[in-house]
């Protein structure tokens, strides 16, 4: 058994934990985003301003999937042949990946779980309580990790 755990973050707002009990393919990507993401952000004040970060992984690179996403988020997703396109040999530069995933894997098996229910109710509580300003800094932080880029002129850096 396993499950596999989606978020994602503004610097505000943590939407999820989505967890699936297999792996992440495109057609269960395109179904969260129809059915979980979607609902949760397009009724937001700054719909129109959101942009929809991903990084290269398959799922978020299937034709069906970017056909979504340029229609729920028209020139405004960062992503595999996107209108804005991830850089190839990036390093971690979405939020999630930087901070989020180390920071929750410490604190889940902090109480050391030992059952995949208990593996669950411990991740929903480890991120349904992030606490507000570590996700404000967290996110105020990508300029600067994307001026590094910049400035190494898309070389390797270290963030």
């Amino acid at each position: 058994p396993k499950v596999t755990v989606w978020c994602r973050m503004t610097a505000t707002t943590l939407i999820g934990p989505y967890l699936v009990h297999d792996t992440m393919n495109a057609d269960r990507y395109l179904q969260m985003l129809e059915d979980y993401v979607w609902p949760t952000v397009s009724g937001w004040d700054n719909i129109g301003d959101l942009i929809f970060m991903q990084d290269g992984a398959p799922p978020h690179f299937a034709l069906t999937v970017r056909a979504w996403l340029d229609q729920h988020f028209p020139g405004r997703w960062l992503g595999r042949r996107g209108p804005h396109e991830w850089p190839p040999r990036s390093p971690d530069l979405t939020p999630c990946d930087f901070f989020l995933w180390g920071y929750a894997k410490e604190e889940v098996y902090r109480t050391k779980p030992c059952t995949l229910e208990d593996l669950e109710a411990r991740i929903q509580e480890v991120l349904s309580n992030i606490p507000n300003d570590f996700l404000q800094k967290t996110v105020h932080s990508i300029p600067g990790r994307l001026r590094k880029l910049v400035d190494a002129t898309g070389a390797y850096v270290e963030i």
